[in-house]
């Protein structure tokens, strides 16, 4: 049996959920997440990586707090940002106090 990830949005957001590869995302907070997933992946996997997470904090600084953003979708897109930067927040504290490098090891 399959556990349902915490949190998903779009095709590339979630904790534990690194979406569609290849598709197109739905829109500017799915491609945060898309652009955040690849580099998690290419630090091995480490969802703890500084670089990988703050880089995402920075690209949601970008996201426009707007409503639904794309058809489907009935979740508004500030309030999974902010959900988002509660969390990748969490996970920047957490790799600090841990010591993880920037190159993942």
């Amino acid at each position: 049996m399959e556990v349902p990830p915490l949190l998903r949005y779009g095709k590339y957001c979630g904790i534990m959920y690194s979406g569609c590869p290849g598709e197109k995302p739905c829109d500017a907070l799915d491609a945060c997440c898309m652009v955040h997933d690849h580099c998690v992946d290419t630090h091995n996997n480490d969802y703890l990586n500084t670089r990988c997470n703050e880089n995402l904090l920075s690209c949601l600084d970008r996201v426009s707090p707007a409503g639904p953003t794309f058809t489907g979708n009935e979740c508004d897109v500030g309030q999974t940002a902010s959900v988002i930067r509660g969390v990748i927040e969490t996970a920047v504290l957490a790799g600090k106090v841990l010591h993880k490098r920037d190159d993942g090891q």
